[in-house]
């Protein structure tokens, strides 16, 4: 059994719990840390969300001492409250894989002394720094590449680059991409406002936008702002990342993103040869789906694929495409975590 620990326990780090309580078949929770001290509160968010409904599994709650612990049938995880995520005891846990679902920049450099002090094997970022990463990881398009001796500080990368990055590589391998538009829809994040106030008021850590209008109240608008989509397929897909220009909404919804890709191919295509290409990366790719029913986000709640293209609105104009991709920007994204989780731990024991 791998055992996970689990250093923020947000929107990403309840939803990847989640996920690892319903596949105790190969992990199990050991540990938490967050900066809220209340114990009892992570554990009622844990059981009771308002996106996913009742965990499967209920927590409860069990004093220690002076600390408190969460339990899970009979599986017990510690309960830590540091800043610091260097300063946590994972390994009085037996942690293998620390993941950092915090967001907080400084827990990536932190993350390294785990590696170093040997508190902690591996370390998955969910999210795409620019330094202190040794690999970029996107299951199902680049984790062969992982190196378990060298590659000790993982990313995650973003769940828009989990989503977009299978259909962009696809495209780009059978046709060749010349330029192109992604364009995000993006459900609010917790540091937005819900009335209009000045943008510092939003909370951190988080954000680093500076145009005023993602100060505006969340939820009755679309927000157009810039996106890190594009920026952090970088490291991934490093070749094509410079055809390519991104944009954004934040859209007052709560989760399922969708993205929309306008592309320029290298030469005309036919709607035909475009979904064949599309279909056949859903056969060969576990994390990739196709969908032909007249579905709206909120179907798509749930759904574990890192992307699920929408087929009906594929479509082609001489050299120029659209596809149409949606995703669970929590579960799907978390679904890829705990299996990077799992890979990491694989290889460095020899496994494929």
């Amino acid at each position: 059994m791998i055992r996970i620990g689990i250093n923020g326990f947000g929107r990403i780090g309840r939803t990847v719990a989640r996920i690892i309580e319903e596949r105790r078949q190969d992990m199990v929770l050991a540990a938490i840390n967050d900066v809220a001290e209340d114990a009892d509160n992570l554990t009622y968010l844990y059981n009771f969300d308002s996106t996913y409904g009742r965990a499967r599994t209920q927590a409860g709650i069990v004093a220690e001492g002076k600390s408190k612990a969460i339990t899970l049938g009979n599986n017990r995880v510690a309960v830590h409250c540091c800043r610091d995520i260097a300063a946590v005891p994972w390994q009085e846990s037996g942690v293998d894989v620390v993941i950092d679902a915090s967001g907080v920049g400084a827990n990536v450099l932190a993350a390294r002394r785990l590696v170093e002090t040997g508190v902690a094997g591996k370390v998955i970022i969910t999210h795409s720094p620019k330094a202190g990463i040794d690999r970029y990881i996107v299951m199902g398009l680049n984790h062969d590449d992982y190196d378990a001796a060298t590659d000790h500080v993982v990313s995650s990368s973003i769940c828009d680059v989990n989503a977009i990055s299978h259909v962009i590589a696809e495209l780009d391998r059978s046709f060749g991409i010349e330029s192109g538009f992604v364009t995000t829809l993006h459900p609010w994040l917790s540091y937005q406002n819900l009335v209009d106030a000045p943008l510092p008021s939003q909370s951190n850590p988080g954000h680093f936008w500076k145009d005023y209008s993602l100060g505006r109240a969340s939820i009755g608008a679309l927000i157009p702002k810039d996106t890190t989509a594009v920026t952090a397929l970088a490291p991934i897909l490093p070749d094509v990342v410079g055809r390519l220009v991104g944009f954004s909404y934040r859209v007052p919804t709560n989760v399922v993103s969708s993205a929309d890709l306008s592309l320029r191919l290298s030469r005309e295509v036919g709607e035909d040869e475009l979904c064949a290409a599309l279909e056949g990366l859903c056969e060969r790719s576990p994390c990739v789906r196709t969908n032909r029913q007249s579905l709206v986000s909120v179907d798509y709640v749930g759904e574990d694929a890192s992307a699920i293209i929408d087929m009906q609105w594929v479509k082609a104009i001489g050299d120029m495409v659209k596809v149409v991709l949606w995703y669970d920007n929590e579960w799907g994204y978390s679904s890829r975590v705990a299996d990077l989780a799992a890979h990491v731990v694989a290889r460095g024991k020899g496994g494929i």
